[in-house]
This record gives C-alpha cells, structure tokens and sequence, in this order.
C-alpha cells in the first residue's frame, strides 16, 4: 500500500503515536498536535505542535492549524473525553470545526476514530446501519456527521471497539476495582495493533465515504475474553457472574478481515 505523501494527526497518544511512526516509515510527512509535548516528543521525525484544543475551538482553528495547510489526508484520533470540560456538545463541535479547516486548508482525506459506544443502549446484533439510541450514541454520531458532510472527496469513520494492550489493559482497572463482570456479554474488543493497522489502511486507500465498524473477531465473551487475557498478563481473572446481555457488533463489509481475526 502507498501511504499518504502528507498526514496531519490531531491527538499524538494512545493510538496516533504508534501512526505516526507508522506513517513516517512509509515515507509519509507526518505533522501531529497534542495536549502537552514531552520529553519523549521532541526528537520525533514529525513536525509537532500543542496546546488545549479547548482554546482553538475558541479561538479559530484556522490559526491553530495553518502549518496544516496542503496535508493530503487529516486524522482526528480526539477522544470526546479531551473536550469534556468544554461541555456536552463540544466534542461534536471540535470535530466539525476540524473538518470544515481541513476542507478549507485543502485536504483531500478525512479520518476520524470513532467508537462502537455510538451503539450503547442497544442489544444484540448491530452494524453500521444500526442507528443510535443513547444520549452517548447520539453525540457521537453528531460528529460523526460532521466529517461525512464536510467538503472534502475522502471521509472515513472508523467506529473502534475497545481497545487494549499490555500496556493499558482494562483487566487491571477491573482487577482494582474488583468489579464483577457479566461474564456473557460480548467482549467486542480490539488491540492496538489492529485498530493502527486498520488506520493506516484506511490513510493508503482512500475510497469516497465509508463508515466501518472495527471489531476482533470471531468475538468472544468477557468470560472467555479476560480469562485468556489474564493467562497472558500473568495476572487472576476478574470475578464473574452468570448472564449478561449486551451488544454485538458486526460489520457489514470485510474491508479489514486480515486485520481483525484474531485466528488468522
């Protein structure tokens, strides 16, 4: 795959450090935007740039993002919980003054890390036609909207399941907390290894606008999934109890099927 000739990434953690060193070794120009820079920033091969993205919402992003000008694709990877401070609409806010920059500053493609909790309150089986019902799933789809109706020939959302990793696993939150989990609900989770790989898919192949779930499969339960996670981790599992009914989301489209089984 040919990576994007520039890339632009707003929210340099969790996910879009390990991208933009994906990118980079692909032979992309990476620019990136975070809250604080670190030390472990500074010799990045990346241009960088911070601040709180609370202040560019109320300043213009226009501003704030003008070294931007002329990036091929943008990358939102903002958790709704960066804008949370800001109030309940500001997430969908950021987003959409985001893109509508990102149009205007020329972009051609537009990512954004969305999140299957755009389902909560279902149960079942959902996919990405199914329509939210939460006050969360609403919010979320709000942004969601502003990306797709932006000015800009390539949209992507990606709904991401939850993620993990050695490093920030929720087994040891739940083993804290010692939380008793319902152990038949689907997991419907997804490594971070995987939801990178299926980010830099999407920057190399730019196709018109898609919506995609992006889930491990096949899923397991929570029972099955952190009992096998707990093996790994060197750690008990959490306690259980019997029954649970929550969602479990499918998708429609075998876009990512290489990536996302776990048995492949």
């Amino acid at each position: 795959m040919n990576a994007p000739a520039s890339c632009a990434i707003l929210g340099l953690g969790y996910l879009g450090r390990p991208l933009a060193e994906t990118l980079w070794q692909h032979g992309s120009r990476v620019s990136a935007w975070k809250k604080t820079v670190t030390s472990d920033d500074i010799n990045l091969p990346i241009d960088l740039a911070s601040g709180d993205i609370a202040d560019c919402l109320t300043n213009g992003f226009q501003t704030a993002f003008a070294r931007w000008q002329g990036a091929q694709t943008w990358v939102c990877l903002l958790p709704p919980s960066a804008c949370a401070h800001a109030g309940e609409n500001a997430y969908a806010d950021t987003v959409r003054a985001w893109a509508q920059t990102a149009a205007q500053y020329g972009a051609q493609h537009l990512i954004l890390a969305s999140s299957i909790g755009v389902y909560d309150g279902h149960r079942g089986d959902v996919d990405e036609n199914t329509a939210p019902v939460s006050r969360r799933g609403r919010l979320l789809a709000e942004a969601e909207a502003a990306v797709l109706s932006a000015a800009v020939p390539h949209r992507d959302i990606l709904r991401l399941g939850g993620l993990y990793c050695a490093e920030r696993h929720p087994l040891a939150a739940v083993l804290a907390t010692q939380k008793t989990v319902a152990a038949d609900e689907p997991a419907n989770m997804l490594h971070r290894s995987r939801a990178v790989a299926a980010l830099f898919q999407t920057a190399c192949t730019p196709n018109g606008r898609r919506i995609r779930n992006v889930v491990e499969y096949p899923q397991p339960d929570k029972r099955q999934f952190y009992t096998a996670e707990a093996a790994k981790l060197g750690l008990p599992p959490p306690p259980f109890a019997a029954g649970g009914a929550g969602k479990t989301v499918r998708t429609l489209y075998k876009d990512f099927a290489a990536i996302l089984n776990v048995n492949g």
